[in-house]
């Protein structure tokens, strides 16, 4: 899935003068719940441009990335910032020009920002956030000085959030679904749309088949594609798949009702996907079943590992 790393928020003053941010750090308090999330998110944001192996990094001034983040929180994209970072870094981003250093850094704090507050607006979080508060956590982040929360309280707060969020848009993602004409709801919460009927047969249970899919998230974004797989990987195999313990809950329960050949559209909730370890992230996946046999026709049984012992 795509990971909520990438966010925005606007306080420009706090970058007006440089004289200034001694001062404006030890007024620094994170007195709520959204004042902590704020911070930590904004740190978590420029963590991932400070850890990168790039050395170039080390050769920008960070305060100018931390002014260009403030600057752009909002739905507006550099446009410009691609151009700037080309002659920045090169067009193979190899080579470092120090003459677009101070506006390359603004442009690397700008795009964040842009992504930061984008991707908070999909979520339907951006009310959860206090945008100060998390150009704050972020200019702490880039200067690694983000010390007000220990790394505990950083982790069970993303956490948390994370979940809520994903627990309300899989909500939302249900609530559509259902309305689809003629789509099929499930005692176990999974709703089933027929986008192109098959002809065949269907699988049981504990068969093995090979299918085609398209994994999304309850926002619309693409975790992943056989499509795009086979393109990179040159195969043109469809993905052979056990039911009987190979895939989550939801597909051992929902695949035997498809029919070979078909195409559908299937909505799975978090307790049938991948759990609370992941979130509690409900899932949609497009699936198209291409073929299905008996156990171990597609997908060969592994050999007993030494030293470990096999059931019965």
């Amino acid at each position: 899935m795509k990971t909520i790393l990438y966010f925005s928020i606007a306080a420009v003053s706090l970058f007006s003068c440089a004289g200034n941010e001694e001062a404006e750090e030890a007024k620094i308090e994170l007195k709520s719940h959204k004042d902590s999330l704020s911070y930590v998110l904004g740190a978590m944001n420029a963590r991932t441009i400070v850890g990168t192996p790039d050395p170039n990094i080390d050769r920008l001034d960070l305060e100018d990335v931390a002014v260009g983040f403030s600057l752009n929180l909002n739905k507006n994209k550099p446009t410009d910032c691609e151009l700037t970072l080309t002659k920045l870094f090169g067009p193979n981003f190899q080579d470092f020009d120090s003459t677009y250093a101070k506006e390359g850094a603004e442009c690397i704090g700008k795009l964040t920002g842009y992504a930061f507050y984008q991707d908070l607006i999909k979520m339907d979080g951006i009310a959860q956030i206090d945008l100060k508060m998390a150009t704050v956590g972020f200019r702490h982040g880039l200067l690694k000085k983000d010390t007000l929360l220990a790394d505990a309280q950083k982790q069970s707060l993303v956490q948390n959030f994370l979940k809520a969020m994903n627990e309300k848009n899989g909500l939302k993602m249900f609530a559509k679904a259902k309305k689809i004409k003629g789509s099929q709801v499930f005692e176990n919460g999974i709703i089933m749309e027929t986008v192109a009927a098959g002809s065949g047969g269907s699988p049981s249970a504990t068969d093995d088949v090979k299918v085609e899919y398209i994994l999304t998230s309850a926002i619309g974004d693409t975790i992943q594609s056989s499509y795009a797989m086979k393109q990179q990987s040159g195969s043109n195999e469809p993905v052979a798949l056990k039911l009987n313990g190979g895939v989550i809950p939801g597909w051992t329960y929902i695949v035997p009702k498809m029919k070979k050949g078909g195409k559908y559209r299937v909505y799975i909730p978090w307790d049938l996907a991948y759990g609370e370890q992941m979130g509690k992230e409900s899932l949609c996946f497009l699936i198209e079943l291409v073929d299905f046999a008996k156990e171990g026709s597609f997908v060969k049984p592994q050999p007993p590992q030494m030293g470990i012992p096999q059931g019965k």
